[in-house]
């Protein structure tokens, strides 16, 4: 379709300012987009993290009837702003939020900011189907038939419960044909080009910063492999990639999910990495894993105490972790591992012996990642006790939280909510920081390279973006 056509939907990702995912294709936009496009509309997709034109002026030549924006808690401002841009400059125009926070921030953003007609809770694809369908289409299906669909009605926020997609089988493939930007990501450890997929949905855990298990509740449904094996084979057909990133919240969870998948793509020569926990591997399944072509494994510890990693309600114990670090080790498989430095209940006592753990382990680690301070997001156990225990008030609104200065000492520029350690005060934890990054020097230089200058960028685009105000 030429540039200058108009379109039923226009799909926004907003800017943000994680590092970690900061080139991957956001998959959950690609997914509506391929359903509303398979039913007849026209979609256009703007990944604003890589979008290079004006945005006001563009959306004028676009017209579309009906915006959607996705992004995550840290990004939620930009979501707003992109909201507020579309109301000024297309008043009429019907705007639809979705994603994480918007499923457990529904009514928090509802009530405060206006430009927002609509929210979408949970798995979207579907609903967005039905939405559209009734505005663009005039079909008689009535606003309180849509799963997860909340808005405003007399005055009052109506939230409609959310609805699990059983089949993931029926959704077409992401439709990454709509993105302008080539997204050019690689493995770590290994220069090849690598696609994000995923094949399920959901997760077994409730760990209490995470809510991932809530996001999909009743457990976790997986693609069959003949669905997985068709979009890799339609991302093959137009692009060179000799690599595969799974971003399934836990890949290993369901072991005859792993070995399927296993059986699949080992014909394809292809490396692959995936997210485990520590409780769901042994070192056969490991052994399988690497001769289908797992080349890197990512897995949470976030602490060596055994009592805090209880309170966590990580399921998981140290021992289990170094196991599975032994057995990649001895198997080939390269390791990233996820501590969280700072949380409530933790001393610096115990960051110092997770950082002395980490270097003890420093033959079986290849790569470690960490956060200073403990991040609250909604829809999480940890948000429940944190205004139980006074962290935040009872009061507390996302859409009009401002971060406070100490997130810039934490080096942390997203909008996000840090829980305040009652033990270790903001400057013990700028010395932890400190130390992990002398660590990470001797550990991984140019990883230590890396992640100083993704923050100086992040800090600079943080500071432009506020001066500028843009979307």
């Amino acid at each position: 379709m030429p540039e200058n056509s108009k379109y039923d939907v226009l799909l926004v990702y907003p800017k943000g300012y994680s590092v970690a995912h900061s080139n991957m294709l956001p998959l959950g936009l690609a997914s509506i987009a391929a359903v509303l496009e398979s039913n007849g509309f026209t979609v256009k997709i703007v990944d604003l993290n890589f979008y290079g034109g004006r945005f006001e002026s563009d959306l004028t030549v676009w017209s579309p009837k009906i915006v959607g924006i996705g992004g995550t808690t840290p990004s939620r401002k930009q979501s707003f702003q992109v909201a507020n841009c579309v109301k000024d400059i297309l008043p009429c125009t019907i705007v639809v939020y979705g994603g994480n926070h918007a499923t457990f921030a529904a009514r928090d953003t509802l009530e405060n900011i206006t430009s927002i007609d609509y929210v979408l809770k949970g798995e979207a694809e579907y609903s967005f189907l039905s939405l559209c369908n009734k505005i663009l289409r005039n079909e008689a299906n009535e606003a309180k038939s849509i799963a997860g669909l909340c808005y405003r009605e007399n005055g009052h926020i109506v939230e409609n419960r959310s609805r699990r997609i059983n089949s993931l089988d029926d959704l077409p493939n992401p439709a990454r044909h709509l993105f302008d930007h080539d997204y050019i990501f690689k493995l770590n450890h290994f220069n090849v080009d690598t696609e994000v997929i995923m094949t399920s949905r959901g997760c077994s855990a409730n760990c209490s910063f995470c809510s991932a298990s809530r996001m999909f509740p009743g457990g976790i449904k997986s693609r069959s492999m003949e669905s997985v094996k068709a979009e890799i084979d339609t991302i093959l057909s137009v692009k060179r990639i000799k690599g595969l990133k799974l971003f399934d919240s836990t890949f290993t969870a369901d072991r005859e999910h792993v070995l399927e998948f296993c059986k699949m793509i080992k014909p394809y020569n292809m490396l692959w990495e995936c997210e485990i926990r520590a409780d769901t591997v042994d070192r056969s399944l490991l052994e399988i894993m690497k001769e289908s072509g797992c080349c890197f494994i990512d897995m949470g510890i976030e602490t060596t105490n055994e009592k805090l990693l209880k309170k966590l309600n990580k399921h998981i114990t140290v021992g289990q972790a170094e196991n599975v670090l032994r057995w990649c080790r001895e198997l080939g498989i390269k390791t990233k591992v996820f501590f969280i430095f700072g949380h409530p209940d933790q001393t610096i006592g115990d960051c110092l012996n997770d950082i002395r753990w980490l270097r003890n382990h420093r033959d079986e680690i290849d790569y470690f990642a960490n956060t200073l301070g403990m991040k609250l997001y909604p829809g999480t156990s940890l948000e429940k006790q944190a205004r139980e225990g006074g962290f935040i008030p009872a009061d507390f609104s996302w859409a009009n939280h401002k971060p406070k200065w100490r997130n810039l000492l934490l080096l942390e520029v997203g909008d996000t909510l840090i829980i305040e350690n009652r033990r270790i005060s903001v400057f013990k934890l700028m010395y932890v920081g400190l130390l992990l990054n002398l660590y990470r020097i001797n550990f991984d230089p140019s990883q230590f390279s890396r992640t100083v200058k993704k923050i100086f960028l992040n800090h600079i685009d943080f500071i432009a973006g506020k001066i500028f105000r843009r979307p």
